[in-house]
C-alpha cells in the first residue's frame, strides 16, 4: 500500500514547483501598505442592472465600479448540454490566462445541464492591461489597493449572479482565488441555489506567512523598505478579506479541500466551511492537483449539483450535502 508521505510530497510538489516557476520571473519592488480595517464596501444596494446576456459568446457592460475609463465586467457564456436546468457563474482561478483552463469545469458545468457563465475577472484575459500578465496586477501588497480590486470583483459578482437568477435557478463555483470572492459574494445573493468554493485561500494572511507566494511578497515589500508586520498585524490587516466574518449564505454550500494544498493552506477553508456550518469535503491533493486533476471532485461536484433543492427546505437543512469525501 502506497504510505501517505510520498503522496504528499508529489501533490505538493507540484505546487511547489509551479510557485517556483514563478518566482523565476523578474519583479519590481512592491511597498507594502496597510488599508483601512473597516468591512469591505462591496455589500450594499447594487445600482440599476446592465441589460443581461442575450446567448453563447462574449457578454460586456459597464463595471460598477469602474476602475479606469471604459472599465467593463465580462463574461464568457457557453450552453449548457441538453435542457438548461439553471446557469452556473465559473469564477477561475487567479493568473488565469485563457479559457482552456477552465475548459474542463465548463464541460463538467455543461453536462450537470447549466449553462455557464464564465467570469473574466478584473486584470485577467481581455481586462489585463498593455504589457501586464493576466492576474499579475489583481494582487497588491498597497491593501487599499487590493481591497478596491476585491470589492469591484464582488460587485460584478453580485451584479453578473442577480441577473442570472431573474432567468432560473443560479449556482456559483469558485476556484481558488476566484473562491475566496465567491464566497464573499454569496454572502450577499439571496438567490443563489447553491455555492462550490474549491481550494480558497480563505485565510490570505497564513498564505503571506507561510507559503513559497507569501515568501515572493515578504522578499519584494523587503525591497521596497516596507517589510511586513508581525503575524498578527498582518492577520489584522486581512481581517476584512475573511469571508467567515460575514453571515453564512443561504445557498447549499460545497467546500472543497486539498490536504496537501502548498498554495492556499488547507486550515483557511476547512475553517471557513466549520464557521458557516458545512462539513468540508478532503481529497488527498494538493491545489493544483486538486483544480485540475481529481476525479472524486468531479464526480462529487456533479452529485452535489444534481441533488434537488425544494424551495421549501431552507439553506440550514441542506449543509451537509457537502459531506466529507473519503477519496
Amino acid at each position: 500500500m502506497r504510505s501517505l508521505a510520498p503522496l504528499a510530497m508529489w501533490h505538493a510538489g507540484i505546487d511547489r514547483l509551479a510557485m517556483w516557476t514563478e518566482d523565476r520571473k523578474a519583479r519590481t519592488p512592491q511597498r507594502f501598505a496597510p488599508g483601512p480595517h473597516s468591512e469591505l464596501r462591496c455589500f450594499g444596494d447594487l445600482a440599476e442592472l446592465p441589460a443581461p446576456p442575450s446567448g453563447p459568446g462574449l457578454w460586456a457592460a459597464p463595471s460598477p465600479r469602474a476602475r479606469h475609463r471604459g472599465d467593463l465586467m465580462r463574461l464568457h457564456l457557453f450552453p449548457a448540454e441538453g435542457r438548461s436546468v439553471g446557469t452556473a457563474i465559473l469564477v477561475p482561478p487567479w493568473k488565469t490566462e485563457g479559457v482552456g483552463l477552465v475548459r474542463g469545469w465548463i464541460r463538467l458545468l455543461a453536462r450537470a445541464g447549466r449553462d455557464v457563465w464564465l467570469v473574466v475577472p478584473p486584470h485577467h484575459l481581455e481586462r489585463t492591461a498593455p504589457g501586464s500578465r493576466s492576474g499579475e496586477e489583481f494582487v497588491s501588497l498597497d491593501l487599499a489597493e487590493m481591497r478596491a480590486t476585491f470589492e469591484q470583483l464582488v460587485l460584478e459578482l453580485r451584479v453578473v449572479t442577480t441577473l442570472a437568477a431573474r432567468r432560473g435557478p443560479v449556482d456559483v463555483v469558485g476556484l481558488s482565488l476566484g473562491g475566496l470572492a465567491s464566497a464573499l459574494a454569496a454572502t450577499a445573493v439571496p438567490e443563489v441555489a447553491r455555492v462550490a468554493l474549491v481550494a480558497p485561500p480563505a485565510d490570505l494572511a497564513a498564505v503571506l506567512g507561510e507559503t513559497a507566494i507569501g515568501a515572493r511578497y515578504r522578499g519584494l515589500a523587503q525591497r521596497a523598505g516596507t517589510p511586513l508586520p508581525a503575524a498578527g498585524a498582518l492577520r489584522e490587516a486581512f481581517a476584512a478579506f475573511d469571508p467567515a466574518r460575514r453571515p453564512r449564505p443561504r445557498a447549499d454550500l460545497f467546500v472543497a479541500v486539498g490536504r496537501y494544498d502548498a498554495i492556499a493552506l488547507p486550515e483557511g477553508a476547512a475553517a471557513l466551511a466549520r464557521a458557516w456550518g458545512a462539513t468540508a469535503s478532503i481529497y488527498p491533493r494538493g491545489h493544483l492537483t486538486l483544480l485540475f486533476a481529481c476525479r472524486a471532485l468531479r464526480r462529487d461536484l456533479a452529485r452535489f449539483l444534481a441533488v434537488p433543492r425544494p424551495a421549501a427546505l431552507g439553506a440550514a437543512a441542506m449543509a451537509g450535502v457537502a459531506g466529507a469525501s473519503p477519496a
